[in-house]
């Protein structure tokens, strides 16, 4: 099967009657059944599929409703996989050697600014970066890694008091956090959620391809036109939670910023 052969069967679908497609579909699936059958009774191998095949149900998992109800040869897991291969693929790609390298000064600054400062979060050492005018300072997350001998896990008082948090003002509490989702042509959006901690109920979402502080100062806006809004706010510490303009957005609304420690 080719480009050629789907372009053809689809434009001579489209110029056939109800009721010739009907016919069709019935002497197709008689086929497809005795084939069905015979592959189960190892009579008959499975057929290899080419990227034609397999890009052809990626697009229909993507615009064809009962897409699932369809497959015969395949599991559905099958069609999400190869959607995930071509994505990973596409990205290596587009890359061409991932993201740009930390210099070793920027490194070594962290580690001495980290020395200097023990108790310093790395979004701390963020913000001492950006102070310091470092054109290549890493996001939080990246500068966890050089410091990571510091990281602790919870230790369990810290634990039994952030369950006792959560237990004693879960009626006041809200999480935040995004998630993300591949799109047919490789791009990647950023589905955002707000969540209410008493009946685990979805106060707010929305998808952007470009999230900033801003957007999600927004979303908490659109969250709470009414006045109901949270005492808490939980989220991890991904840069558009833990900047220095959000972090003041949400103290003016008089919302507390509570983020998660690290491998919590």
């Amino acid at each position: 099967m080719n480009i050629f052969q789907i372009i053809f069967c689809f434009i001579k679908t489209r110029l056939m009657s109800e009721f010739q497609k009907d016919l069709e579909i019935t002497a197709l699936r008689s086929q497809l059944a005795l084939f069905q059958q015979q592959i189960a009774n190892n009579k008959i191998t499975k057929p290899r599929y080419n990227n034609t095949f397999r890009w052809l149900w990626i697009l229909l998992s993507k615009i064809f409703p009962t897409w699932k109800d369809a497959l015969i040869l395949v599991k559905p897991e099958t069609v999400i996989g190869w959607h995930k291969k071509m994505f990973k693929l596409y990205w290596k790609h587009k890359s061409k050697g991932g993201r740009p390298k930390i210099s070793h000064e920027t490194i070594a600054l962290i580690k001495r600014i980290h020395k200097e400062n023990p108790l310093l979060s790395p979004e701390k050492i963020y913000e001492r970066l950006i102070e310091l005018a470092v054109t290549d300072a890493p996001v939080p997350n990246t500068i966890a890694k050089y410091i990571i001998e510091s990281r602790n896990p919870a230790t369990e008082p810290q634990k039994q008091s952030w369950k006792s948090f959560l237990g004693n003002h879960v009626s006041e509490i809200w999480s935040m956090d995004f998630a993300v989702v591949p799109t047919l042509t490789f791009k990647v959006l950023y589905v955002f959620f707000i969540i209410s901690h008493e009946r685990r109920k979805i106060e707010h979402f929305a998808v952007t391809e470009y999230p900033t502080s801003q957007w999600v100062a927004q979303q908490i806006r659109n969250a709470t036109p009414f006045g109901k809004q949270p005492k808490y706010i939980i989220h991890d510490n991904s840069g558009e939670f833990r900047s220095i303009l959000f972090q003041r957005f949400l103290s003016d609304m008089g919302i507390t910023s509570k983020s998660i420690t690290p491998r919590w």
